[in-house]
């Protein structure tokens, strides 16, 4: 991807942005955290859920990286819903199963959960995992994003040592679909259980190695998003900080005239824009890396991001003083998606473990309980 293409997606994506989405109306989907299919149906009347989604299949048939893209714009504007599960998803799976009947005539448009044990990483105080048992799916998993709200259930399982992809509707007989609480507030979360066992008789989409190459894509691109989304986040509050320290006045001058401030100011932009040329580079390599590869360069993203965004978060609000601990701004928002992105598929401490494992084994990036 030129870019050129990826300036132009995220200039095309923050422009709307600018023009249709104020603080007022980020409020009120986050109150909601961010399901509101308005809203929605505005954003898949732009295209942008078609980005990366196969010409074969009506999409755009712009590459990943596109999506990245747009995801930085996301962040930047703290644009809730499932933008993920849309522009993701569907995209990637389409590229790895074949046929034109179900599930791919499904696929364009549909919002999709993702139930991948993965995505916890380690910390999860549940016993999560999901797999084959007597031809069905046994287990549970929590959180998932919009698993209520979801058309399809993509669920990663482990089958006789083996992955399996399964593509699952809500209605499935011995599917449980619980709504927990959220402290994200751009996501409903829910308790996924499978019992019976669930979805007994029904195919996978994806099994064997085929399923091991989809699901080490799927990992990979979902950590790189998650940095680009914090990398969009760190952006904006470095100029959103930048701009009221120097209208805030303290002892009859600016505070930004201050040196303890111009220092924090300084270390959230070295942060910040260090972020978002790590995010330029992996999306630029990500499309041509290969599948040994491409886990490793998500992990090292994912790791920085985690760390470098939540730090530009806390000093924001450090530099806010008073009102950055208050709800009065947004900044409580942005910091509240940033805390939970550290967290999915793996915060920076989990990262750095793994990938010093992985360096000294000489091995590849291996996933908690990965089965591939």
């Amino acid at each position: 991807m030129t870019d050129t293409l990826v300036t132009e997606v995220e200039q095309t994506v923050d422009a709307y942005l600018a023009r249709s989405y104020g603080a007022e109306r980020r409020l009120t989907l986050a109150e909601c955290h961010g399901w509101d299919r308005a809203f929605l149906d505005e954003i898949d009347d732009l295209g942008w859920f078609a980005l990366a989604v196969p010409e074969s299949a009506d999409g755009v048939g712009l590459p990943l990286s596109a999506v990245g893209a747009a995801t930085m714009s996301l962040g930047r504007h703290l644009v809730p819903g499932p933008m993920v599960e849309r522009l993701l998803l569907p995209a990637l799976l389409l590229r790895h199963i074949d046929g034109s009947g179900p599930p791919r005539h499904d696929l364009p448009g549909a919002v999709v959960a993702l139930v991948d044990p993965a995505a916890n990483g380690t910390w999860s105080v549940d016993d999560d995992g999901v797999r084959v048992e007597s031809g069905g799916l046994v287990g549970s998993m929590l959180p998932v994003r919009f698993g209520q709200e979801a058309d399809q259930l993509l669920t990663v399982a482990e089958s006789a040592g083996e992955l399996a992809v399964y593509l699952l509707p809500p209605q499935t007989p011995g599917l449980d679909i619980e709504p927990v609480a959220s402290a994200d507030p751009t996501a409903r979360l829910a308790r996924v259980t499978f019992t019976e066992p669930a979805g007994a008789g029904i195919t996978p989409v994806l099994t064997g190695s085929a399923a091991g190459r989809f699901v080490t894509e799927l990992r990979a691109w979902a950590r790189i998003l998650a940095a680009c989304e914090l990398s969009g986040i760190a952006t904006r509050l470095v100029e959103d900080t930048s701009a009221f320290v120097q209208v805030r006045e303290q002892f009859g001058r600016p505070i930004g005239s201050f040196q303890a401030v111009k220092h924090t100011l300084a270390d959230m932009y070295a942060l910040a824009r260090s972020l978002r040329n790590l995010c330029d580079a992996a999306l630029e390599d990500a499309v041509s890396s290969s599948a040994e590869d491409l886990p490793m360069l998500a992990a090292v993203t994912k790791a920085y991001a985690a760390e470098a965004a939540v730090g530009v978060c806390e000093s924001a609000i450090q530099m806010h003083g008073g009102a950055g601990f208050t709800t009065e701004t947004d900044l409580h928002l942005y910091y509240k998606r940033a805390l939970a992105l550290r967290g999915w598929y793996g915060d920076h401490e989990e990262l750095a473990h793994r990938i010093g494992d992985a360096l000294l084994a000489g091995a590849g990036l291996a996933e908690p309980g990965d089965v591939s």
